[in-house]
Order: structure tokens, then C-alpha cells, then sequence
């Protein structure tokens, strides 16, 4: 007796796959998630002096609706920043002003937003005003 599934088993399975697959392909879907593009500051750079803005460029246009920008020095608690907004030019870019001068240190930028599909998506990096550690 043969486990082998038969050839119509296999030709089914196929259909059912193509059915599937073929649509979202079409659609564009498959595989892309909204993610971090670039930042300023950028993950991990040392400044010079502290920066006017936090920017970060994400894959996609996103919707201020849900969307989150937080400032924190590194163990500390967050520091206030201006307005979130969608740069007018670049649907991709949230900024937020930074308000105060931020002293010598270390600093993490956390952001929220959700994607087009819903999805929540979310992220962190780290920077450093003054000279390297």
C-alpha cells in the first residue's frame, strides 16, 4: 500500500495555493510590512550639540492617528517634545521639535504607528549628545 498522495491530491493542493497566493501578489501584500527607513538622529550617532528635531522615515505614508514619538535620556524619564506631524512634503516623515536644549548624554527615541493594514508597528534607538562614551 503507497502513502504517495494521488495526482489529483496534488493538482488540488496546487489550485488551492495559486488561488491564494496569485491575489495577494497582485495586491502587493506579500512580504511588506511599514518599517524604519531612516532616523535623525540617526541609530547609535553621537552629536555634537543637541538636535532641533526628531525625525523618523518609514516605508510607507502613515496617519497621525495612533502615532506615537517619545524622547527619554538613557534610565531616564521622558523629555518633552513638540507637536508630532507629518512633514507636508513627505507623507513618510513624522517630526517632532525638540524643545529644550538636552545636555551630554545618552538618549532613546521610541516611536509607535500603525500600518495601512492595521498592524501596530513600533521601534527604539539610541543616540548621544556630546562626545562618545
Amino acid at each position: 500500500m503507497s502513502l504517495r498522495p494521488s495526482s489529483s491530491v496534488i493538482r488540488h493542493a496546487c489550485i488551492v495555493i495559486a488561488a491564494l497566493g496569485i491575489p495577494a501578489l497582485a495586491s502587493g501584500t506579500v512580504m511588506r510590512h511599514l518599517k524604519l527607513v531612516r532616523s535623525f538622529p540617526a541609530a547609535d550617532a553621537v552629536l555634537v550639540e543637541s538636535p532641533e528635531k526628531i525625525t523618523i522615515e518609514l516605508s510607507e505614508a502613515v496617519e497621525l492617528t495612533g502615532a506615537k514619538l517619545t524622547l527619554a535620556k538613557q534610565g531616564g524619564a521622558p523629555i518633552a517634545l513638540g507637536a508630532l506631524r507629518r512633514e507636508p512634503t513627505a507623507p513618510k516623515v513624522l517630526r517632532a521639535d525638540v524643545t529644550t536644549a538636552l545636555s551630554a548624554g545618552g538618549y532613546v527615541v521610541s516611536w509607535r504607528t500603525m500600518s495601512k493594514d492595521g498592524h501596530v508597528v513600533k521601534g527604539t534607538f539610541g543616540f548621544r549628545v556630546g562626545a562618545a562614551k
